[in-house]
């Protein structure tokens, strides 16, 4: 059975309050198209698991999607923390859980190795097991036998990952070009259910040529949408960059109420299909190769 679907039927697939893991790296490679229908489907109660993120998540908070964000970090690079992050956890309306990258991974892998805890001695003296005190998520903890400190980092659980790719064909099999940078893979592995974006779809006899360079094996995808420039305004390299005027019109939008509803409607959740906001966002059709 093919596992090829569209964005609107990925996004349906998704029920309010799940827990979304969304993959990228700051303005790198996030599944933007995805994360556009869950905003346009006005998706609700989420909790967005993201080791580094921005745009993703900021898009989710202002269409009033999130519950609870738990991250290490949540920015714009250069720009500054992402604006409607800020301001949602600042008011209290989005609750945030903070980590460190590294205690965020092994809280992951923990959860992919069906494990209570990872142990790791990152964080050890530093004010962020105080954070997480009452809950114990991450904890020190004391090794019987040699008297070792170290952080125990419990499970994880995650309902469903969010990650984009170059390509994949119609059993799920998915490729990463030239190779996987970011640490997509911590939350494709621990979660129930892995939707991915592509660029484009693939034959499988190409996957069966080079077994090498399949980043994630069909049995690890649920579902592949296709969405060309699936990533924008984020990149996907190599074949294209972040939007720099994207990021610098949005940030400047969000400093005002008003005029960041007018952008956001017109410019982001406002266009009926993705191509329509390509074309909205003056995006050539296609990608490069």
């Amino acid at each position: 059975m093919s596992k090829i679907t569209t964005l609107e039927q990925a996004a349906a697939s998704i029920p309010n309050g799940s827990t979304v893991a969304i993959g990228g790296m700051s303005m790198n490679s996030a599944p933007m198209a995805l994360v556009r229908e869950l905003v346009r489907q006005e998706k609700k109660d989420l909790e967005l698991v993201a080791i580094v993120s921005g745009m993703a998540v900021d898009w989710l908070v202002a269409g009033g999607c999130v519950r609870r964000v738990v991250s290490g970090l949540v920015s714009f690079e250069g720009l500054g923390l992402a604006p409607n992050f800020r301001a949602a956890v600042q008011s209290g309306q989005v609750a945030i859980e903070e980590y460190s990258e590294h205690l965020l991974v092994c809280r992951l892998q923990a959860q992919s190795h069906d494990l209570p805890f990872i142990p790791t001695k990152a964080g050890l003296g530093t004010d962020v097991l105080g954070l997480h005190a009452a809950s114990g998520t991450v904890r020190e903890e004391k090794d019987g036998p040699t008297g070792e400190h170290y952080v125990a980092c419990t499970r994880l659980p995650v309902d469903v990952a969010l990650v984009h790719a170059h390509e994949a064909d119609q059993r799920g099999n998915t490729r990463v070009n030239p190779k996987l940078m970011w640490l997509d893979n911590e939350v494709v592995n621990a979660a129930g259910r892995t939707v991915v974006s592509v660029e484009r779809t693939a034959e499988t006899a190409t996957f069966a040529a080079e077994p090498e360079r399949t980043t994630y094996p069909g049995f690890m995808i649920d579902a592949v949408a296709p969405a060309p420039w699936g990533a924008y305004p984020c990149s996907c390299f190599p074949d294209y960059s972040h939007d720099s005027e994207f990021f610098m019109a949005y940030s400047q939008a969000a400093r005002d109420r008003e005029t960041f509803t007018q952008f956001f409607q017109e410019r982001v959740v406002g266009p009926e299909t993705w191509e329509d906001f390509l074309a909205v966002n003056s995006v050539t059709a296609g990608v490069s190769t």
